[in-house]
Order: C-alpha cells, then sequence, then structure tokens
C-alpha cells in the first residue's frame, strides 16, 4: 500500500471513531516544493476553495488527466464542523480578513472606518467558514445573466441541472424531482432549534400578511418568511473540501499542494503555461501544466494574481511598472449584499438578573447539544424573510437575517475579539453599546440585507508583492435607491416590534446610542440614515471582479465559456466571473460555476 492509500485509510479509521476534523490526507507540498518540475500536469487549479475543490475534483474523475491543485491555507480546525461555532474562525489564521479602503460616506463604526471582507483561508475556502445557507438564487437572477449580460448557457434552465448535480436533499418531506436531487456529494439538510423567540418572529410576520414558505429555493418568487436549507451532514458542516476534494482524495491522478501560495501565471506567447509559487522557504518556483491553469482563487485574490501577471487595466499595470500582456477590465465589478446588523432587541420581560443567565445558558446548552446527536442548528438564524419593498416588484429585494447572541457573551470569542468586531469589524465605541445591552439580557439581532444592490467597488493592486493583500475600493450604497431600499427593511423590523407577539414576548427593539448620530433622533429617517452611514457591511457575499460577458463585451474579463479573453490555456472559474450578483447568499451559485465550468472543460476536451 502506498503512502497516499495509507494516509486514506488512516483519515476514514479517524471518522469512523468519531474524530471530525476535517485533514486531507495527503499534502503534496513537500514534494511539489522540493522538485516541481518532476511531473508536468494537464491542469493546475488555483485555490482549493467552494469553486476550486469542486473544480479539481470533478476534473480527477477523467483518470488520465493529472490534475494539481494550489491551496495557499491548510486544513480546517476542529471547530469549524460546528455549525453554532461558525463564525469563531473569523479573524483568526483561517480567514483573509481583508480590509477596504476608507469610503468618504460609510463604514465610520468600523475600525479605522475601513470595512472588513472575510475569505475562508484553508481546504474548502469560504465553504469552510461561512454560515453553510444553501440558497441558488431565482429564475430572474440566470435571466438577466442572459437577457442583459449575453451570457447565454447561463440562464436558468442552464444552470438548474448544475444546482441538481451537486445536491444530496435529505428531507424526504420536502423532496420535489423538479428543483431537488439525491445522491449528489452535497448534503443539503434542513435545520432544528429550540428557540422560543422562532415562534415568536414568525407569529409577527403572519400578523402583518407574511405567508410561510416551504422550500425558499422553489422556482417562484419567494416572498414570505421560512427555514433555509443547510450545506450540513449529520450535524456537522459540508464544505467542498468534504463533499468533493476528500472523496477524491484516493485518485492518483490528485495532487493536493496546502499553504502554497501562488504569485503568479506564467503566459509565454499569450499562452498560460503555468504558475510561479511560494514554498514554505521563501523560495519561489515554477510548475507546468500542459492543457490550462484554471484561477479559482475567489473575488478578490483572482483579480489580483491575474494583475500581478499582467493582465488587466493597462495604465494601472504601467503604474505598478508591469508589462501588460492583456489589456483587460479586471478587478471591476465588485459587489455585494449589503446590510444593517444594527436593530438589536432585548428580553425586557420583568425578571431576576438569575433567571435571565440561567435562560440563556439553558438555551445554549439545548442548541449546542444537537451536535451531539448528529442533528444540525444554528439556532435563531434558521428563519429567514425576504419581502418586497414595493408592491410593484414581482421579486423581493429585501432579507431579514435573524441570530441570537447569548447573554453577556460578547467578548467570549477564542481570539479574544468582540463578537460585533470580528464579524463586521465594528470599532470599539460601538460594539460597547452592544456589550452595554447584552448585559440585560440575549440579544436578538434583526438584519435588513439589501439584495439588488446597483453600486459596485474595485480592486487593485496595492503593491507589486504577491503577498501584500490587494487595494479595495468599495463604493457602496451610493444610489439613493438603495439608501431608501434599506430604510424600507428598517420599516419593516420597526413594524414587527410593535406587534403583539413581540410586544408580549418582551422582546424590544433598542436604540444604539452612537455619538456620531447624537444630534439625530431615534426612529428618525435621519437617524437611521446616519446608522447606515456607519454601521452598514457587506454581508460575506463579495462577488465580480472578472466580469463574465459575450466576446463583444468591453467590459468582461472571461467568455461564457469562462476562457480568458485573448488568453489560451487560462480559465477562471469562481464567483469573480458573476456579471451580476444573485439575491440571495452566494455559496451555492459558487459551487454551481465549479459544477458547470469543469463540465465546460470536459466538453471542449472531449471528455463529457
Amino acid at each position: 500500500m502506498n503512502v497516499k492509500k495509507i494516509a486514506v485509510t488512516v483519515f476514514y479509521i479517524m471518522v469512523l471513531n468519531g474524530y471530525h476534523a476535517l485533514i486531507y490526507p495527503f499534502d503534496y507540498a513537500p514534494k511539489l516544493c522540493k522538485n516541481s518540475t518532476e511531473v508536468t500536469f494537464d491542469f493546475i487549479v488555483v485555490g482549493g476553495g467552494s469553486a476550486g475543490a469542486t473544480v479539481a475534483a470533478r476534473l480527477s474523475e477523467i483518470a488520465e488527466w493529472k490534475v494539481l491543485l494550489l491551496e495557499a491555507g491548510g486544513d480546517p480546525p476542529e471547530s469549524t464542523e460546528n455549525p453554532l461555532l461558525w463564525n469563531q474562525n473569523l479573524r483568526t489564521k483561517y480567514d483573509w480578513a481583508f480590509l477596504s479602503e476608507k469610503n468618504p460616506l460609510l463604514f465610520k463604526g468600523m475600525e479605522q472606518e475601513r470595512c472588513l471582507l472575510s475569505r475562508g483561508c484553508m481546504l474548502g475556502g469560504s465553504s469552510s467558514i461561512n454560515a453553510m445557507i444553501y440558497l441558488r438564487g431565482t429564475v430572474q437572477d440566470f435571466r438577466l445573466w442572459k437577457n442583459k449580460y449575453g451570457c447565454h448557457g447561463w440562464d436558468y434552465e442552464d444552470v438548474l441541472p448544475y444546482f441538481k448535480k451537486s445536491e444530496d436533499f435529505v428531507d424526504v418531506s420536502r423532496y420535489n424531482s423538479e428543483i431537488h436531487s439525491r445522491g449528489g456529494p452535497l448534503t443539503v439538510t434542513p435545520l432544528e432549534t429550540l428557540d422560543p423567540a422562532y415562534k415568536v418572529i414568525a407569529e409577527s410576520e403572519e400578523s402583518i400578511n407574511l405567508i410561510k414558505v416551504n422550500d425558499l429555493n422553489r422556482k417562484e418568487p419567494v416572498i414570505g418568511y421560512g427555514n433555509f436549507d443547510s450545506t450540513t451532514r449529520d450535524g456537522r458542516r459540508c464544505s467542498t473540501l468534504k463533499a468533493f476534494l476528500i472523496p477524491a482524495s484516493n485518485r492518483p491522478n490528485l495532487f493536493v499542494a496546502k499553504n502554497t501560495i501562488v504569485t503568479r501565471i506564467l503566459i509565454e506567447n499569450d499562452v498560460a503555461v503555468g504558475v510561479n509559487f511560494k514554498c514554505s522557504s521563501e523560495e519561489i518556483k515554477s510548475v507546468f501544466c500542459t492543457k490550462e491553469v484554471i484561477l479559482c482563487a475567489g473575488p478578490l485574490k483572482s483579480p489580483q494574481l491575474l494583475m500581478l501577471s499582467g493582465i488587466g487595466p493597462k495604465e494601472h499595470l504601467k503604474y505598478h511598472g508591469i508589462t501588460t500582456i492583456k489589456d483587460l477590465p479586471v478587478g471591476f465589478n465588485i459587489q455585494d449584499h449589503m446590510s444593517l446588523p444594527a436593530l438589536v432587541f432585548t428580553d425586557r420581560k420583568c425578571r431576576p438578573t438569575e433567571d435571565i443567565i440561567n435562560e440563556s445558558k439553558d438555551l445554549l446548552q439545548k442548541e449546542m447539544s444537537f451536535y451531539s446527536k448528529n442533528i444540525t442548528s444554528l439556532g435563531l438564524s434558521k428563519l429567514m424573510t425576504f419581502f418586497k419593498s414595493n408592491d410593484d416588484l414581482e421579486y423581493p429585494d429585501v432579507q431579514i437575517l435573524k441570530f441570537r447572541i447569548p447573554f453577556n457573551s460578547t467578548n467570549c470569542f477564542p481570539n479574544k475579539i468582540n463578537v460585533l468586531t470580528n464579524m463586521f469589524g465594528y470599532a470599539k465605541e460601538v460594539t460597547d453599546l452592544y456589550d452595554e445591552l447584552n448585559w440585560l439580557s440575549d440579544l436578538i439581532v434583526m438584519t435588513p440585507v439589501l439584495l439588488h444592490p446597483l453600486s459596485t467597488g474595485r480592486v487593485m493592486l496595492k503593491s507589486v508583492n504577491p503577498l501584500d493583500d490587494p487595494r479595495i475600493i468599495l463604493n457602496y450604497l451610493s444610489y439613493g435607491k438603495e439608501i431608501e431600499t434599506l430604510l424600507k427593511g428598517i420599516e419593516f423590523i420597526v413594524k414587527l416590534s410593535k406587534t403583539k407577539s413581540m410586544i408580549d414576548a418582551g422582546l424590544v427593539l433598542e436604540e444604539l446610542k452612537l455619538s456620531n448620530c447624537a444630534d439625530c433622533i431615534w426612529d428618525t429617517r435621519e437617524y437611521w440614515i446616519c446608522i447606515i452611514h456607519n454601521l452598514a457591511v457587506p454581508f460575506y457575499h463579495v462577488i465580480g471582479g472578472c466580469k463574465m460577458g459575450p466576446e463583444d463585451d468591453c467590459y468582461s474579463v472571461v467568455d461564457t465559456k469562462l476562457k480568458l479573453k485573448g488568453i489560451t490555456g487560462l480559465r477562471l472559474i469562481d464567483s469573480s466571473i458573476m456579471p451580476k450578483i444573485v439575491s440571495v447568499n452566494t455559496n451555492a451559485a459558487t459551487i454551481m460555476i465549479g459544477e458547470k465550468g469543469s463540465d465546460i472543460i470536459k466538453e471542449c476536451y472531449g471528455k463529457l
């Protein structure tokens, strides 16, 4: 038995004995660093995240193809497995934790007035660090990709088979073969919760004429409230590492190198022939391929790597002394869902502090106990709401997310950073306000999310050092219509706070007494606009940077086959290619892009 098979066997023995830390059982990095030219690969996949892990696993299904996957991070830690602990790895070594440039209007309540952008830095990428929400996108989203942006082959009917190809939908009671499938590698599971606020909020939403929706991934427009499904399996996270890479780990043609940072794509005569990468010894080495380099580094790193390789806006590359190989609009079209996690409820029922503490501890223990029973829980967060800010709309344009913070727990994270700083980058002056409220009771935070942003941002180079973060400029909420839509989301939550169910439950919407908004009267338009300028944040859904479009689209970077325009042997397969953000959480669509991109490649080489 060779070393690779022994490692795979040990991994499965660990799993059978109850060890659930995700360790890819073989690391090709030491061998690659020792002699990078010993093997020439057919494909080099850069980035082992939501799309990259999917692509590498799918391409390795073709036995004669040698596939090398290069991932900047390593294995996820044990804590990523527990859904309720999903946010405890933010702002650790497993998170790129990018920071934007300052904005003249926004992010005033953030540390250094800069916006935090968390992205997974490990195998599985952001699918190993996210909240595991499985929402695909609407018919309208993909119709726009085709009809407005000219991306033929990416309409709803074109992408649905790839959502289904991945999926193993386990809820038999709601299974509908028209939209779901069984037996795919990515397990999709319903959630459980014992949170008493779930029923209270659901009753409140019904009282203002919202309906319960049985499946948030149904084909028809979803307007109402319901439970989202999650990318989990047996109560544990199901990342693309678990779903795609580990089951493929015993294939002799798949080579995975951990902690290997790609610094440049090697291009000769407009043909991508390999990449430069950094070994742990700081030495830069090269590795080559015969067919394609496939860039799956994500919406912030993929544009950076292209520009470092001479592909991007000519004037910007010239400024940094980089010779332009191909003048393309790389780095533009960055988008995200702006949100406002600043509508905070306390539980003001008159009872002793000891009772508040005991109730909080009891609920937390009950929710955490699901993990030992192999049942998935994300607590109150499973309740999700979609509504229209304008009755003339056909599809919803606001999403409401909810989450609970247990009593006096805002500063209990392992990295010693406040939970609101970990999640949203809030400065201490802001987190002190949440802390004060958290001394009264548990907090329930309701967050309106803008689903159809109009504003975009840009990724640029900060320097020619590939180890530097990119320069990220976010011109979000620069349209008045975006502010008005967020205000409608706030209005919805304020309306909820005044329903009988919420009042009877003792849930009170609290004022955040921000010093920057001290001159504004609570719950006025002026107050909420001030709060938006201080505390509005993107909700982990950054996409764009390398827009997909037809050949004659001068604003696009890749064509509809995901080939980089003007370069042979270079494809881009990740969320950076989205021409327009989908109107839900973005991870499922990113995995779909990985699935469809893999089949596009197989078809190109006659292997489909």
